[in-house]
């Protein structure tokens, strides 16, 4: 009998949930700071538009937005890692979907509590973002 209490002592423990606290980032507000900047323009980015912005990838869609002050400043965050906070953010409440119905496409817009929030992160810290340049390898070298 005594086995069996303690099975289900031990089983109780397995399957209780972690309270887990969710903390904004200077990533998290990086994003948050691109999605209003273009939200601003009336331009409503995917969340493969906010990694090619901030990962600094000037292809033809992207030239437009090299003059936004988070353009370039995270090089090392993999795009995997990127919508993954994206994702967050929208389950959250700090971001939001919205529909076109040309492109059959959903795009991101900023929330009032994510703006909110924004607001509050920059009125405590009064920062300035530094623009990164990835630094280029060539393909093929020639050793001697």
């Amino acid at each position: 009998m005594q086995s069996k209490n303690i099975r289900a002592n031990i089983f109780s423990m397995t399957i209780r949930k972690r309270k887990s606290t969710f903390r904004l980032t200077v990533s998290h507000f990086k994003i948050l700071e691109t999605v209003d900047e273009l939200n601003e323009q009336h331009d409503y980015p995917t969340a493969k538009g906010v990694n090619n912005i901030l990962s600094g990838k000037p292809d033809p869609e992207t030239k437009k937005f090299i003059n936004i002050k988070t353009f370039g400043t995270l090089l090392s965050f993999p795009g995997r890692k990127l919508c993954s906070y994206i994702l967050n953010m929208v389950r959250r409440g700090y971001l939001t979907y919205v529909y076109d119905e040309k492109s059959d496409q959903m795009y991101l817009k900023i929330t009032e509590k994510g703006k909110a929030e924004l607001f509050t992160f920059n009125k405590k810290h009064k920062t300035s973002y530094k623009k990164k340049t990835p630094t280029l390898h060539a393909e093929v070298a020639h050793i001697e």
